[in-house]
């Protein structure tokens, strides 16, 4: 909300574009299908060459009034549903990361701010409901009644073109992927950047290539984010419930994910094979190593255990130690900030 008002005045009213606000009554559209004007409550009429669908999950422009189809991920993406539930700072430490913990049926966050706690669970409501979610996240965060939860439902998936006609759908209203790798600014970004050069080419053949390399992205960012479900252990633990063994089973994968999944279990040349399939513009080789080796999860392979030499490929308490006295450079994070604040 604070980075929409900001935009708002610096980088818009400021350079003299008109904010109103108001909400759309109708749409009206001429014979070859573009939007011509809006319709607001208060009467007036805004027409323009070109539309910018920044309408949310409602999908205002490009799925009511143009009705492009909206194409979900519920196959491979279980989780559809959130709680949020802010708690004030219990002290005068600061902690510098965002944790994300496994709960029974998805994951919980925790946002350190400088005035409270961000939390929230993430959810698949054909595992959990709505109130049994909600009880889980509060002993997960030990409050109790404590603290007023708001409740959302997601609509994961994405719309089959971003630009349609004379509009373009941004934000959630081109569409959503769980927020496990917080991507949504990055695909406005992207989608804003390559719009324009799109735009300015004027060819239809521009405005397809624009259409597919966004889908494309959608769909690179969400076999990355799958694969964290897919190749989860604890299926094997004894504890774990059906979401996770659900999860673990799911074979709604893409041709993309499965060639990565195989190539990797098979201690093929990874690199090689994420440079094949073209997706390391969304996620680099580095990553899915990252992701997959996080994860335990190794072929069968002597060289996952070995270097060339015979001697072990990482000594672990020779990093920690390492990573232990790196810290030591670096002030105390709340101090930092606070001492950030006052130059402010």
């Amino acid at each position: 909300m604070l980075v929409g008002r900001f935009l708002r005045q610096h980088g818009c009213t400021r350079l003299g574009v008109s904010h109103v606000e108001a909400t759309v009554e109708a749409i009206e559209r001429a014979a070859d299908g573009d939007i011509t004007s809006l319709h607001l409550t208060s009467g007036e009429a805004l027409t323009a060459d070109l539309f910018v669908d920044a309408s949310g999950f409602r999908g205002l422009l490009i799925q009511q009034a143009l009705a492009e189809p909206f194409r979900p991920f519920a196959d491979n993406l279980f989780n559809d549903s959130a709680i949020a539930i802010p708690t004030e700072r219990d002290s005068e430490s600061l902690s510098c990361e965002t944790r994300a913990t496994a709960l029974a049926a998805g994951w919980a966050w925790q946002i350190p701010l400088t005035n409270r706690y961000g939390n929230g669970y993430v959810y698949a409501s054909a595992f959990k409901s709505k109130d049994a979610a909600e009880a889980e996240l509060r002993t997960h965060l030990g409050i109790g009644d404590a603290g007023e939860a708001r409740h959302l439902s997601m609509n994961v998936g994405r719309v089959e073109r971003s630009w349609v006609k004379n509009c373009l759908a941004v934000g959630l209203a081109q569409g959503f992927i769980e927020p496990l790798e917080a991507t949504a600014l990055h695909i406005v970004q992207a989608t804003v950047e390559q719009f324009c050069a799109a735009f300015d080419a004027g060819t239809n053949a521009a405005r397809d290539q624009f259409n597919e390399r966004i889908a494309n992205r959608f769909e690179g960012i969400r076999d990355y984010i799958v694969c964290h479900y897919k190749v989860n252990q604890r299926s094997d633990d004894g504890t774990a419930g059906d979401y996770w063994r659900a999860n673990a089973a799911n074979q709604h994968l893409s041709d993309d994910l499965k060639a990565v999944l195989s190539c990797w279990f098979t201690a093929g040349e990874l690199d090689a094979e994420i440079a094949r399939l073209g997706i390391a513009t969304y996620y680099a080789p580095l990553s899915w190593h990252c992701l997959l080796a996080g994860y335990g999860t190794f072929p069968d392979d002597p060289r996952m255990t070995a270097s060339s030499e015979g001697l072990p490929l990482a000594d672990m308490a020779v990093i920690d130690d390492f990573v232990e006295r790196c810290s030591r450079n670096f002030p105390d994070h709340a101090a930092h900030v606070a001492a950030l604040r006052g130059l402010a």
